[in-house]
């Protein structure tokens, strides 16, 4: 009986582990189709029966990166870190790209380090940038509300072109779970779409469309679309990203045909014409260039072919994407990538058309890019106005903008006494910027001011500090506004002033915590319980306000030498501070310090001083120092 049930039991193991075994083929399977939605699902049921090997948790932590869950893909990187630390190249790029998408810029900085060999610091390098970038950009979402993902705008006519999976009759596109996308026609109008619909003629099917751009006289098309046939790439079935034309005709968009420059071996996409309409830019994965995607161009002859497509160069492309290229009416070059210098995703790039040519491309900087994907910007550069495409949100939203010339930003303020309302000289004023840790001082004039310059789309800590004042922190957000100055009152309270126990000694002028008298037996200088309870309260103060310091100061009588008293007073004062240390103060806050009877409260002498005078003089005092 035992034999035929462990029988059983092996068998139905064997069962057990043949299934996950099959439910895990199918996950790779899922993966390496790109249908990594219902990869992820597949997967995460096999870790419900079973933890995921290597292989598969590196393939869950990118379908996770992939479909753009951050937060998911942060938490499985770091499971894949643990069964095997050693990742390709590739893989700590993407790690460190999901960080940054989850605003870790410290785990994103210490992996593409790694990365790259060399010392990486994002949000600095971000805010050095800020620092030349010559426009600020003011980004308003369209649509916000709307559950749909919208991007890719196009100038046609009156009207904006975009791409959008708000398309419920579509079927469902197995990388995102949503819908395929279509383009759609709409009026913006402030920061609502209105008047959408349905792009008119046949452009639209049961694949994906996106990306247009028109011809000045509007008669003329190129657009992106998915190829209907699946090609073995690398062992995977891809369906390759297309480009064709279309025609006005008769009122009417027809004569859609597939471009020349297109292959079944790799992806053409993100049409862009010159403001001449003589060149068409786009980008590819095509053999031969710098990186995955690069951005090309291609001349239009005047018999309607092509000549042949040539790679804008390494001033433009890099070993990463490059896509969504678009050519203003100045002829500068406007793209997306997603380098590793950028604050996550892709950022925005732009280069200055230089002759026949561009200049070096750099990234556009804090006012426009975020943690997420920005890209497809379009604008008239010469009316400062355009739109860009964004997944800030976590669904991709339209973004339209204006901008400015980089101009300084200031934070003006002042400090004062907040009982008197008078000016506070001498001030400690400290500027601090969390996310990249940058930290300014500065002391405030005879009327209390202080000023900083800062950049905008930034959030600051502005904290006020004197000795004898409680210190004071405000947070600051600076956003992009045509008004440069912030202006910033801080009121501070002197401790004599904000606590009952706390007054300025009138026969020093020292500010003291006055607590009642401690008491030491006979020739020691161990805490008394009723001390104890006393020291308690200085314990209380000193909790309450992390930042203050105390000397305290240990005083005898005038019985006995001063050496004894001295060195009396001096155990009796560290006994104290060793006491206040035990209960959880910083040992840096405290100063002990023993007068022995080199201090007197009175003016009595040794041979004159009563019993009482005597008593007055045998004390501690807690002076705050700061």
């Amino acid at each position: 009986m035992k034999n035929i049930t462990l029988f059983v039991i092996l068998l139905a193991a064997c069962r057990l582990g043949y299934s996950q075994s099959k439910d895990l083929k199918m996950a790779h399977k899922l993966y390496a189709n790109k249908a990594y939605t219902e990869a992820i699902e597949a997967y995460t049921a096999e870790a419900e029966q079973t933890p995921l090997d290597t292989l598969a948790t590196k393939n869950l932590a990118e379908s996770y990166y992939y479909t753009q869950n951050a937060a998911k893909a942060v938490e499985t990187y770091a499971r894949l870190w643990e069964l095997k630390p050693d990742q390709d190249k590739a893989v700590i790029f993407r790690y460190a790209d999901a960080a940054k998408r989850s605003k870790d810029y410290a785990k994103a900085n210490e992996l593409l380090t790694s990365y790259t060999g060399e010392e990486v610091n994002i949000l600095q390098g971000i805010e050095d940038l800020d620092e030349e970038v010559e426009q600020f950009f003011f980004p308003e979402i369209l649509d916000a509300a709307s559950a749909y993902n919208d991007f890719g705008a196009a100038y046609y006519d009156r009207q904006i072109i975009f791409a959008s999976d708000r398309n419920a009759a579509r079927p469902v596109y197995p990388w995102t779970g949503r819908p395929y996308l279509d383009l759609y026609y709409a009026n913006v109008n402030g920061s609502a779409i209105t008047d959408d619909g349905l792009f008119p003629g046949m452009i639209n099917t049961d694949t994906h469309e996106s990306n247009a751009v028109f011809s000045a006289d509007g008669r003329k098309m190129y657009f992106t679309r998915t190829s209907d046939d699946f090609t073995r790439i690398n062992d995977a079935k891809i369906a390759v990203l297309q480009i064709y034309s279309a025609e006005l005709v008769n009122g009417q968009w027809g004569n859609i045909t597939l471009l020349p420059i297109n292959s079944k071996q790799y992806s053409v996409a993100h049409p862009a014409l010159s403001p001449d309409g003589k060149s068409l830019y786009f980008s590819s994965d095509m053999p031969g260039g710098f990186g995955s995607f690069d951005i090309y161009k291609v001349n239009l002859n005047e018999d309607g072919s092509f000549a042949t497509p040539v790679n804008l160069g390494n001033r433009i492309n890099s070993d990463k994407l490059e896509q969504f290229p678009f050519i203003s009416d100045a002829g500068n070059l406007y793209f997306a990538s997603n380098r590793a210098e950028g604050l996550g995703g892709l950022d925005l790039y732009r280069s200055k058309v230089s002759g026949e040519t561009f200049a070096d491309a750099y990234n556009l900087g804090s006012s426009i890019n975020s943690n997420a994907d920005d890209f497809a910007l379009i604008m008239k550069e010469n009316e400062g106005t355009g739109y860009f495409s964004s997944n800030r949100t976590e669904k991709d939203k339209l973004y339209r903008f204006e901008t400015l010339p980089n101009i300084n930003y200031q934070i003006i303020g002042n400090v004062d006494n907040k009982k008197t309302l008078e000016p506070i000289p001498g001030a400690k004023v400290t500027l601090f910027r969390p996310e990249t840790g940058t930290l300014i001082t500065e002391v405030t004039d005879e009327e209390g001011s202080f000023k900083f310059d800062v950049r905008p789309n930034s959030f600051y800590k502005v904290k006020a500090s004197k000795e004898l004042y409680v210190p004071i922190e405000k947070d600051v957000r600076i956003e992009y506004s045509r008004n440069t100055k912030t202006a910033l009152r801080l009121y501070m309270e002197a401790y004599a002033d904000t606590e009952e126990i706390v007054v300025v000694n009138d026969r020093n002028q020292l500010t003291q915590i006055n607590l009642e008298k401690i008491y030491f037996d006979f020739d020691k200088s161990n805490i008394r319980p009723d001390a104890a309870t006393t020291l308690d309260k200085l314990v209380a103060i000193l909790t309450k306000y992390p930042e203050m310091k105390v000397e305290i100061a240990s005083h005898t009588d005038m019985r006995g030498s001063d050496t004894y008293n001295q060195q009396l007073s001096e155990r009796r004062a560290q006994s104290t501070r060793d006491y206040v240390i035990s209960k959880g103060i910083d040992a840096d806050r405290l100063t002990a310090k023993g007068y022995g009877e080199s201090d007197p409260i009175n003016n009595c002498t040794e041979m004159d001083c009563t019993d009482a005078q005597q008593d007055e003089n045998r004390r501690s005092e807690f002076t705050i120092i700061n």
